[in-house]
């Protein structure tokens, strides 16, 4: 059973907190969540000299937790226990890693914005700091997830992102699907054909497939999908898949196993991120590669 002790909700002041809030709430009502933090960083700094002439001495931290809990209130109710933090610090995604740390949270929520509205900046920096998994929900993506879609790579990591899909499949009742994509080796071309190449391609994955199913018994009525990469990214190729069989939620496993944390995140991640997919996105990262 999926138990989460502390969840951290990030807001920003924008038309999407009401969403994110109440994304919150769903995610409280079918899984086990302690605490829930509700959590914004005020750039003083960003201020305009306008702002504080007009405004004056205003408590401007006080008024935005006021603002925070109207909208908590409304939208997340009594669901479980939550606390509403405001910080005034120049570097937000610092800020946001020291609360993970210090309350311990397991699971931080991420609005994102189309690309039309946003760069994502601040959210790739998030992703790439932050020591916990990071469940992303773009403002247009919707609360019901029936089908979840997990890609493998059949790392350690995937293999964590897979176990812990196949958990949450069965404690709500989910549609979980497998996907797997792969390249040719193109310096075998023209030596052998294109042909042989598929057919002995897929027949190593499925060899891994059945050898993964050998060690975790637990997945091995689970379907999977082998896609062939062909002419576009692996990124591109799950959110053509992820369309197609109307999942609802991708989950990615992170390996984290780059001393520096800013090149931690990788590129598939990273890449489907900046892609405008309307499902929830879950980055899980395991214990072992967080501590």
């Amino acid at each position: 059973m999926i138990t989460i002790d502390a969840m951290m909700v990030c807001l920003d002041l924008s038309d999407i907190d009401e969403k994110l809030v109440a994304f919150a709430r769903s995610i409280c009502e079918r899984l086990e969540v302690r605490k829930v933090y509700f959590v914004h960083n005020i750039k003083l700094y960003e201020l305009s000299d306008e702002f504080r002439e007009w405004f004056g001495d205003i408590d401007l931290g006080r008024e935005i937790e006021g603002n925070m809990q109207d909208i908590v209130a409304e939208q997340f109710g009594n669901v479980t226990d939550y606390e509403i933090l405001v910080s005034e610090e120049p570097n937000t995604e610092v800020i946001l890693a020291d609360l993970v740390k210090r309350y311990k949270v397991k699971l931080t929520v991420l609005g994102k914005k189309t690309s039309d509205k946003s760069t994502g900046a601040l959210g790739t920096k998030l992703l790439r700091i932050l020591p916990c998994s990071v469940l992303v929900f773009p403002e247009k993506a919707p609360f019901n997830i029936q089908k979840v879609l997990v890609p493998i790579d059949f790392s350690d990591a995937s293999v964590h992102a897979l176990r812990l899909s196949k958990n949450l499949s069965d404690q709500l009742r989910l549609q979980l699907e497998i996907m797997h994509v792969y390249r040719l080796p193109s310096q075998f071309f023209p030596l052998i054909s294109e042909e042989k190449a598929v057919k002995k391609a897929e027949e190593s994955v499925k060899e891994k497939f059945a050898q993964l199913q050998k060690r975790h018994q637990e997945i091995s009525t689970v379907p999977y999908a082998l896609v062939r990469a062909a002419n576009k990214s692996i990124a591109e190729r799950i959110a053509l898949h992820l369309e197609k069989g109307r999942h609802n939620l991708l989950v990615l496993g992170l390996k984290g196993n780059n001393p520096l944390p800013s090149l931690s995140l990788g590129s598939v991640p990273t890449e489907l991120y900046n892609t405008d997919i309307q499902v929830p996105l879950w980055l899980v990262y395991s214990e072992d590669v967080i501590q």
